[in-house]
């Protein structure tokens, strides 16, 4: 005698139950992971705003400080164009073989140094740590790049400026009489004494025109590096401003 299994019509019914089962786990899962995710996504999104806008915070500071010293070279360069410009009136007006102490002094104040020193430390952090990426609007991207050009042109400016003044300063010494700068010199250094209004050093006069051309020059290099750092100083407040407003900064 045969016997047939017959499938119980329950049994149908809870194997069905098993497999929407299973399915409802997965997509439980599924959305689990994929809320994780999100929410993983949302935190990075969270953490770099913020590193961002630490960033713009330094970097409104740097830039700050750079216009400060922007400021500071540009009265240091106009004392050294108004002492030329007395130099200049000076030989205009006078042709003695002998030079007064009192422009022997104002020469002397022409050589110094005259340099740029960016205040780089976020912009070198932002670029060691791949941080510019961080930035989201590119226009202050692309006016930070601007601006740091800008500053990498200057210090070459910077450079031949100081250079030439130490041509110049050559010049100056091939100009004048040694022992009698040196006998001015020790009567004031050591003992801070001002400058006797009497006293002159002779002039070698073969190399008057090449010294005055020279300062001509010099004169020339002073005024175009002004007029660069005119123009980085409203590109730094330029940068400010959209930064300022971009990241609601006061």
């Amino acid at each position: 005698m045969e016997v047939h299994s017959h499938t119980h019509p329950d049994s149908y019914r809870d194997h069905r139950k098993k497999w929407t089962h299973y399915l409802w786990e997965f997509l439980m899962l599924f959305l689990a992971v994929f809320c994780g995710f999100l929410a993983e996504n949302q935190r990075e999104h969270i953490v770099e705003q913020r590193h961002e806008k630490e960033f713009m915070k330094s970097l409104v500071k740097d830039l700050e400080l750079d216009t400060l010293q922007l400021d500071n070279l540009k009265k240091y360069r106009n004392v050294r164009l108004s002492i030329m410009d007395s130099l200049f009136l000076f030989f205009s007006n006078n042709a003695s073989s002998n030079l007064p102490a009192r422009q022997y002094g104002l020469i002397l104040q022409l050589f110094g140094h005259a340099a740029f020193f960016q205040n780089s430390g976020t912009l070198d952090q932002l670029r060691n740590s791949g941080g510019l990426r961080l930035i989201r609007n590119r226009n202050i991207v692309d006016s930070i790049e601007a601006y740091d050009q800008q500053i990498k042109r200057m210090s070459l400016r910077d450079i031949y400026e100081t250079d030439f003044m130490f041509e110049n300063k050559k010049l100056v010494q091939k100009l004048l009489e040694g022992r009698s700068a040196l006998k001015i010199l020790t009567d004031t250094a050591y003992f801070k004494k001002q400058f006797s209004p009497d006293r002159t050093i002779p002039l070698n006069e073969q190399y008057m025109d090449e010294y005055l051309n020279s300062l001509i020059t010099f004169q020339n290099i002073v005024k175009q590096n002004m007029g660069l750092q005119t123009f980085i100083k409203i590109k730094a407040g330029t940068l400010l401003a959209l930064i300022k407003k971009e990241y609601h900064l006061n």
